[in-house]
């Protein structure tokens, strides 16, 4: 007889579990009981009597019923570990190992839903700033990623920098996780310039640094949270705690190339497991409801060009595109037709429409600004 008592949070997580055993009913025969309750353990014996049942109203999400059952199997596998170290086998080790892998990774729904009853959403963007590409594409909207190439030195970050200043302008929270290239300590100064609008002293001192970071600082109403990892390996995962420890409207990772691909002990897969970076920073962008803009090389002979194409980017050149909304390139045009301070931006994938796919743009390296 179950007892009637308020939800517990065991109870919640049962109630997930019942309903995702309606889509792998062998979940409930490999369930050990003895990490319940005695109550958990009469609505185990319940569902698997009648597994066509629900067990009451109440709802639970995916996430609450994955993380209870995570932390009591983990504590269901030291104990099992504990007795292996005194009768020797290993057998009920591994089993309890299957079954939290089970419910790590393995269980979930599929991401199904009808027609008839889909609610259209409205696009949510923030502009990049620069007139020229938002009235082409607007700017990147929740849950979408987008890529910029350049070659090396020609602007990457200074671009991801005025995607970033536009969206604390307008008030919105940014998160800035800077890879391998350029530490907090380069990096924020170049921040404070774009926004001050005037150019860093090369023989600034600490004083006159903290003065314009001051200055900065004060004059942008959204919050900027810089994310180092210059001095420490990053992969998706380390992404992703950054990401749940600092909620912002806008992600920039710059750059992804350097964000250590699942295969990077394999030097044979590393180049084309950069494709499997790309499209988990596409989830993380859906999963947290964010853009996200990150910025890949180009060779150095395609600033040359006056267009340029995702043929253009550097390795695993298609596959890291395969999930972006936006792809743009950014080039100095033609030798002889080039002009200091213009480069041309080119719309090399647009899951929208636009009018240009190639136009020009300002730009001036001393004072981090581009329009």
């Amino acid at each position: 007889m179950i007892t009637s008592t308020p939800p517990t949070q065991e109870h919640r997580a049962l109630v997930w579990l019942w309903s995702t055993s309606t889509l792998f009913p062998e979940l409930l025969d490999q369930f050990p009981p003895d990490i319940l309750s005695e109550e958990g353990r009469q609505w185990l014996t319940c569902m698997r009597e009648f597994p066509t049942t629900p067990l009451g109203s109440l709802s639970a999400s995916e996430q609450e019923g994955r993380t209870y059952f995570r932390t009591q199997l983990l504590a269901h596998l030291a104990k099992e570990a504990a007795k292996a170290q005194k009768n020797g086998s290993l057998d009920r080790v591994y089993r309890a190992v299957e079954l939290l892998d089970t419910f790590t990774t393995s269980v979930s729904l599929p991401p199904v839903v009808a027609y008839d009853v889909a609610i259209p959403q409205i696009r949510s963007v923030i502009p990049t700033g620069i007139e020229p590409i938002d009235q082409q594409i607007r700017g990147l909207a929740v849950g979408e990623l987008g890529i910029i190439f350049l070659p090396p030195g020609r602007g990457k970050t200074q671009m991801l920098i005025n995607f970033t200043d536009t969206a604390l302008l307008l008030g919105k929270d940014v998160l800035y996780l800077t890879i391998a290239d350029q530490s907090k300590d380069e990096l924020i100064p170049r921040i404070d310039t774009c926004i001050l609008g005037t150019p860093c002293p090369s023989d600034a001192t600490a004083d006159v640094l903290l003065e314009r970071h001051r200055r900065a600082s004060q004059q942008r109403t959204g919050r900027l949270w810089v994310a180092d990892y210059t001095d420490r390996d990053c992969d998706i995962q380390d992404v992703e705690r950054t990401i749940q420890h600092c909620a912002s409207d806008l992600i920039i990772v710059d750059h992804a190339d350097d964000v250590l691909p699942p295969y990077a002990t394999d030097p044979t897969a590393t180049r084309h497991s950069l494709r499997v970076v790309y499209l988990a920073l596409k989830k993380l962008s859906v999963r947290y409801n964010v853009p996200i803009w990150t910025a890949s090389p180009s060779p150095e002979a395609s600033w040359n060009f006056r267009d340029t194409s995702i043929s253009d980017m550097a390795e695993a050149k298609v596959g890291k595109a395969t999930g972006a909304a936006i792809v743009l390139g950014f080039s100095g045009g033609p030798i002889a037709q080039q002009v200091p301070g213009v480069m041309y931006c080119s719309i090399a994938k647009a899951r929208r429409w636009f009018a240009k796919r190639n136009f020009p743009l300002r730009y001036d390296h001393e004072v981090c600004r581009i329009w």
